[in-house]
């Protein structure tokens, strides 16, 4: 019998879920058991399933009780290792979905960037237990103050004020209206971006605010009710265009950084040895033939396009923002199949919630998922800027990968290397990769060696044990 770990949602009242093996089950609790059915069964739920949409079900409907169970997405993601096109992309899902459930007499009960999970670059809602049935002459949409919270907010405070996208971890149910407010001067409260869910709400929360209001300073939703359900409807699709035309103008202008333009400055590499490079790493990714490729320190995203159009599913994990969403609408824009994930291998996301059991850690979900590993211009920074030593850089890489091992030795000559090294010449001057070799023994074994016309080495390594 399969024993089942701590189920890590429990707030949803309709049920819980939970993970068996590489399947996830979600209970239903008997009292929702007609209405989840009663979605199951709508053309709605079949629609948004087959476009790929909605997450998968299969139904199980016994004497113990309604058991679901949907395919796993192989790297889930949480809003705060995505980039800012993500979290647009999760909101326009959101509220797609939404319009589309009101024409169909359907609403969602909740909008929030958890209940999203990206498949590649394409999100999909992965809460089922989010629709139910809509009073057709109510113009109420009870989602509304939480998709403000946790979808737009973040991104005005991003866009307006440079708060990472990555403290939504320490926000579940996001952000309020005065805590952006506080931190706002004149300028940015009387912005386009800001004046209506942040200035006006916060000022309408204070003291002395009519009641009848809520939070973010419209009437309260509670009463509106109307006798004409067509009115309704059209007033409730107003209101989700309007959304989605302020959650799009708050989307923040694509920065600029030193790494998310490193293709196109570095001077390390002459076009030739940079041609040489790519052609190296395609002709291994065509020998070893993954599945799946993990790229760490992925930056403009070259060879997980490379990877990507020689079939392989990869995931791209990079630590710059600019980077990371310069990656992101590539691989829309390519529709090719790069899961984006903003994150430092060094510093990785940790485990949060009640017991550190909502959200996993990033490194258990990567952990023996992939058959190549990409390690291109990494090694260096870690070593320099980490002080992680060589060892433990080939430990964890060998818990990441299946088989193959792809790494860009820089030698201590190496204008880049020496640039990082700053002035700690008695640590890391005499390093040699004789010492990458033996850093590697019960590891992996090298197959191949590709010196580069400019000192770099590329290898390609097995995984031993």
């Amino acid at each position: 019998m399969t024993a089942a770990t701590p189920e890590p949602t429990f707030r949803d009242p309709s049920g819980s879920l939970g993970f068996e093996e590489d399947r996830v089950v979600r209970r239903i609790r008997p009292e929702a058991r007609t209405a989840v059915l009663d979605f199951l069964e709508s053309p709605l739920c079949l629609r948004l399933q087959d476009r790929g949409d909605l997450v998968g079900a299969t139904v199980d409907d016994s004497a113990a009780g309604l058991r679901l169970t949907h395919p796993k997405i192989p790297i889930p993601t949480y809003p705060w290792e995505w980039s800012p096109s993500q979290w647009l992309a999760a909101a326009e899902l959101t509220l797609t979905l939404c319009e589309e459930a009101l024409n169909d007499g359907w609403s969602l009960k909740d909008a929030t960037p958890l209940n999203i999970l990206f498949a590649g670059p394409k999100p999909v809602l992965v809460d089922i237990l989010s629709f139910e049935r809509r009073d057709p002459q109510s113009m109420i949409w009870l989602a509304y103050g939480q998709y403000v919270r946790t979808f737009l907010l973040p991104l005005v405070a991003n866009k307006r004020m440079g708060w990472p996208l990555e403290t939504s971890l320490f926000k579940r149910d996001g952000l309020e209206p005065a805590d952006l407010f506080a931190a706002m001067g004149w300028a940015d409260r009387m912005s386009r971006d800001a004046f209506w869910p942040v200035t006006l709400a916060a000022l309408l929360e204070r003291p002395g605010t009519k009641k009848g209001e809520n939070q973010q300073g419209k009437p309260n939703q509670l009463g509106r009710r109307v006798s004409d359900p067509q009115m309704a409807l059209d007033g409730l699709l107003r209101l989700l265009a309007g959304l989605r035309k302020r959650t799009r103008h708050a989307l923040p202008n694509l920065d600029s950084s030193k790494w998310s333009k490193y293709q196109t400055t570095l001077t390390h590499y002459t076009e030739h040895e940079s041609a040489q490079k790519h052609a190296w790493v395609r002709e291994v990714i065509a020998e070893t033939q993954p599945a799946r490729v993990l790229d760490i320190g992925a930056n403009t995203g070259e060879f997980s396009a490379s990877a990507a159009e020689m079939g392989a599913q990869v995931v791209a994990l990079e630590r710059d923002a600019a980077s990371a969403e310069r990656l992101f609408r590539m691989s829309r824009e390519r529709d090719l199949s790069i899961q984006t994930i903003h994150a430092d291998i060094a510093r990785p996301t940790p485990a949060a919630g009640w017991e550190n059991s909502e959200s996993t850690a990033l490194l258990p979900r990567l952990e023996g998922q992939f058959e190549l590993v990409l390690m291109l211009a990494v090694i260096h920074h870690l070593l320099l800027m980490e002080q992680i030593p060589l060892r433990a850089i080939l430990a964890l890489c060998h818990r990441l990968t299946l088989r193959h091992l792809v790494i860009e030795w820089v030698p201590v000559e190496d204008p880049m290397f020496q640039s990082l090294m700053r002035g700690r010449d008695e640590l890391y001057g005499e390093l040699h990769e004789d010492d990458l070799i033996a850093a590697c023994a019960g590891l992996f074994r090298v197959l191949r060696r590709q010196p580069l016309d400019n000192g770099r080495v590329l290898f390609l390594l097995q995984r031993e044990g």
